[in-house]
């Protein structure tokens, strides 16, 4: 993200502080953890992922991501600096944060929280779940941490793999790029086009219109969405074969150009209203910590 991208952020977190005051909380440590990734993102280097024509080209057609999450170059150093700032500002964050960063520095501090091994198992469920137990650690707080921490060099792998991409035979509702589900789409163009936000690398691909992206579901009939009153720009869309929901934000119906990462932060209430009907989401949002 550019200085002038972070400007324009910026003016869309403001713009949310004073339509949404329940969130001004969050978004004033969502704000910082954005800037301090920036602050990272130049002194990231990764080792290139290279992939070949003909593999490339039966990947797609069978439906398989051009890598696994767990094969993305991380660059430690930058991820580990990263990680340390990182817990200083989430300490204010939440009382629960900060009851579980006392834990963390105190495990760095005597040496039973190897931090470059933690954020290479970035996604070794297994492994977290040991050092969750084994320090007394909330999981997702760890997964949270984890997860901001490596974004920088997850996003550098993006931008050297995205050319390598042929989206006109992406069907699936899963990334193509590292194969997670979406935290949100967005509706765009006439008709309003369907676009995902991949949850773990951030890459935005098309997708079909009428089309669970967790079960592969089309019967309109079993396709429905609501809206949180007097918020028309934004949907929760049900799939009643699954029972499980994505949040959608219907560009036609804003003035502005939005960040979708953002526009997961400030519909937290949406995830709450979709779970009192009922509906999960395999990806539930890190910020409803």
């Amino acid at each position: 993200m550019s200085d002038e991208e972070l400007e324009k952020l910026k003016k869309q977190i403001g713009r949310h502080r004073g339509k949404n005051p329940a969130y001004e909380k969050i978004l004033d440590f969502y704000e910082k953890v954005r800037e301090i990734q920036l602050d990272v993102t130049p002194a990231v280097s990764v080792t290139p992922l290279k992939t070949k024509d003909d593999i490339r080209k039966l990947q797609t057609k069978e439906g398989f991501p051009l890598i696994n999450k767990e094969n993305f170059s991380i660059d430690i150093p930058s991820s580990i600096v990263l990680f340390e700032s990182l817990c200083k500002i989430a300490k204010e964050a939440t009382s629960k944060m900060n009851e579980n960063i006392q834990k963390i520095d105190k495990a760095i501090a005597e040496n039973t929280l190897p931090l470059d091994e933690l954020l290479l198992k970035h996604s070794d469920n297994v492994y977290q779940e040991k050092i969750s137990k084994e320090l007394e650690i909330d999981k997702p707080v760890l997964q949270f941490l984890v997860h901001m921490s490596i974004m920088p060099s997850i996003q550098a792998n993006v931008k050297n793999l995205k050319d390598h991409l042929d989206l006109k035979n992406w069907s699936m509702g899963y990334c193509p790029v590292c194969g997670s589900f979406p935290k949100i789409s967005e509706l765009k163009g006439e008709g309003g086009k369907r676009y995902y936000l991949c949850f773990f690398c951030s890459f935005i691909w098309p997708s079909q219109r009428l089309k669970c992206p967790f079960c592969d579901n089309q019967n309109h009939e079993k396709l429905h969405y609501f809206h949180a009153e007097g918020q028309k720009a934004y949907r929760v869309e049900l799939c009643e074969n699954c029972k499980q929901y994505i949040k959608t934000v219907d560009r036609r119906n804003l003035d502005y150009e939005p960040d979708l990462d953002l526009e997961d932060v400030v519909t937290i209430h949406l995830d709450i209203l979709a779970t009192e009907k009922g509906y999960k989401n395999p990806i539930p949002s890190f910020w409803g910590l």
